[in-house]
């Protein structure tokens, strides 16, 4: 009888244990809580998702039911993505840390005039998105009025269209600055969209500072690794080359009549340096790919500065002449493979190109053919409307 009344009794307290445990952890919850108020949204579920991993993992759904939801959970700190639906372009992006009562309130027709409250993470993200989509409509606009442009009104336009691209990225960049939560200052830098390739060497810069200030952020810890490949990748493009955003070396060149030629000199335009031998076949056959492209944006700004290594001064004048190198920038120093510039740019093959900025930076290596049209399209955009 002694034995059942003691087995009844830690049976109890047991019971009682359980009971203020959950009692406990229920007034100390410190995960995070999410209140929405979407119009026209119901039915919708709603899937909050972890996108620092390779796929984004659903970490909760919910359904809308009467314009509202709520989602009460767990989570580490960070960028996390609240998808409507199936579609991922229906998104809101919230920072989420442990004990943060978030409160949403929006439209599922116009999801990005989103409202949000309780999180400082969330709100300069709001703020982010609000400002960034207006700045780019414009952007956008002056881009539409450029491509519809005559001939006569494509300078005036373009040089909107240059400076609202600059006064955009101009904004990402201060917001990313003064930000001082490292994952949204990270997460800003997907706002750099379609100039985000110009922008490489900031970016690089940029993430190396966040993963330094915060190097336990999984978020910023993604984009380091996607980094750290490029510039592996590019470390390896580059071997015995010069680099891509690197200034491109100075080249003093006797032209065929006699003058001097330098590469510096053509600062100011798109140059395309080119090293080409007559005794060359793939290079004679990519020549008339050349002088149509020569011909087409060379009066945008586009030049071409030849470098032979032939050795006999006879064959490289048939050349450019057969070819209708109609361009004044040939050079040669008739030293073959071992000519000072092929040493200067370690060419270990022909043909071989470098694409310069207006600055005289690397800015593409080896492009030919398509490609070669493919980028002077790109930085003549102009020259797409006729």
């Amino acid at each position: 009888m002694k034995t059942n009344i003691k087995n009844t009794v830690m049976k109890n307290i047991a019971l009682i244990v359980v009971l203020i445990s959950i009692t406990t952890s229920c007034k100390h919850f410190n995960g995070y809580s999410i209140d929405g108020t979407i119009k026209n949204g119901d039915g919708v579920k709603v899937s909050l998702e972890d996108i620092t991993t390779e796929t984004p993992t659903v970490l909760d759904t919910i359904t809308i039911r009467n314009r509202a939801f709520k989602l009460k959970n767990y989570s580490s700190k960070g960028i996390y993505r609240l998808r409507f639906g199936d579609d991922a372009t229906r998104s809101i992006f919230l920072y989420i840390a442990p004990n943060d009562h978030i409160v949403l309130d929006g439209d599922y027709k116009q999801l990005e005039d989103y409202t949000v409250k309780g999180n400082k993470g969330s709100i300069s993200i709001q703020q982010l998105v609000s400002i960034s989509k207006a700045r780019f409509t414009l952007l956008d606009s002056s881009y539409s009025k450029l491509r519809a442009a005559t001939p006569a009104q494509k300078d005036s336009l373009l040089k909107i269209f240059t400076s609202e691209k600059k006064a955009y990225v101009d904004y990402i960049k201060d917001f990313i600055n003064k930000e001082k939560n490292t994952d949204v200052a990270c997460f800003a830098l997907n706002y750099l969209g379609p100039m985000l390739q110009e922008e490489i060497p900031y970016l690089v810069d940029e993430i190396e500072k966040l993963h330094k200030s915060d190097p336990e952020s999984k978020y910023i810890d993604g984009w380091y690794k996607q980094m750290k490949q490029y510039r592996d990748a590019m470390l390896q493009e580059n071997e015995g080359g010069v680099a891509l955003n690197a200034q491109a070396p100075n080249i003093i060149l006797q032209s065929p009549g006699g003058d001097t030629i330098q590469l510096k000199n053509l600062q100011g335009n798109y140059v395309l340096l080119d090293f080409w031998a007559s005794w060359c076949n793939p290079c004679r056959m990519e020549n008339p790919n050349v002088v149509a492209l020569y011909k087409k944006y060379h009066d945008k700004g586009f030049e071409v500065f030849s470098v032979s290594l032939d050795a006999n001064a006879e064959q490289w004048k048939k050349a450019i002449a057969k070819d209708g190198l109609i361009w004044k920038n040939h050079g040669c120093d008739f030293g073959g493979w071992n000519s000072a510039p092929a040493q200067q740019y370690h060419i270990e093959s022909i043909p071989s190109t470098y694409l310069l900025d207006k600055t005289g930076k690397v800015i593409a290596k080896n492009l030919r053919g398509e490609a070669l049209a493919a980028k002077l399209a790109e930085l003549f955009p102009q020259q797409a409307i006729q």
